[in-house]
């Protein structure tokens, strides 16, 4: 499977009451999170809180929630507990929104980042500088399959850690580096847009009706 460093897309979700504030300031690791009372979190905070203290190995006295966090993949196993509620409080799918950014905007000098072949809390987890070995290092078929069950056709227990690969930003991402918003409907859509042209912003917005992003 060949990669392209310029066609690789990164991901992250939020919920959409987040949004005005990402768009309005952009997004901090979640030590160096902003005060704001109605910034709304979504997720395990069990997981959140272990990331604190899982070391990104490649910068020495740092971790994981140091950084900006982004997926290679969409309809993560992730997600799919979010809108379920399996293991953590339940988010109707329509109110999670994705931002998603070109990974060349993000490996400039401007930002100290890194990557993951899974699961940035995971201990089995490496992580990568190396650009040039992108393709080699992660598991590409993990990150793009919809099959991510334990027991998936390939086999493969590993599958949703390495799903879980991530791309990590030291800090902060401002919101001009967001290429793309993707919602699940018109409603939505039509909220984002009013946002938007009320904030003078201008990104590209789509509706996913093909199921690629959400489970439809």
């Amino acid at each position: 499977m060949s990669v392209v460093l310029n066609n690789i897309w990164l991901f992250r979700i939020i919920p959409r009451q987040n949004l005005r504030s990402v768009l309005e300031g952009g997004l901090y690791c979640k030590n160096a999170a902003r005060e704001d009372n109605g910034y709304i979190t979504i997720g395990s905070q069990e997981v959140i809180t272990r990331r604190g203290s899982a070391e990104v190995k490649c910068f020495t006295g740092t971790f994981v929630n140091d950084y900006v966090p982004f997926y290679f993949s969409v309809r993560t196993p992730m997600m799919y507990n979010i809108i379920t509620g399996h293991g953590v409080i339940p988010v109707p799918q329509e109110n999670i929104i994705y931002l998603c950014f070109r990974l060349q905007d993000l490996v400039t000098s401007d930002f100290q980042w890194c990557y993951t072949d899974g699961n940035a809390a995971s201990a089995i987890t490496h992580f990568f500088t190396n650009l040039e070995e992108i393709e080699s290092n992660l598991d590409w078929h993990s990150i793009r399959t919809t099959d991510f069950r334990d027991n998936n056709a390939d086999g493969d227990e590993d599958r949703i850690r390495k799903k879980h690969s991530e791309f990590l930003v030291r800090n902060y991402v401002p919101s001009d580096k967001i290429r793309r918003i993707v919602v699940l409907n018109s409603k939505i859509e039509r909220e984002v847009q009013e946002l938007m042209k009320s904030l003078g912003v201008d990104i590209e917005l789509i509706i996913d009706h093909k199921g690629r992003f959400y489970f439809l």
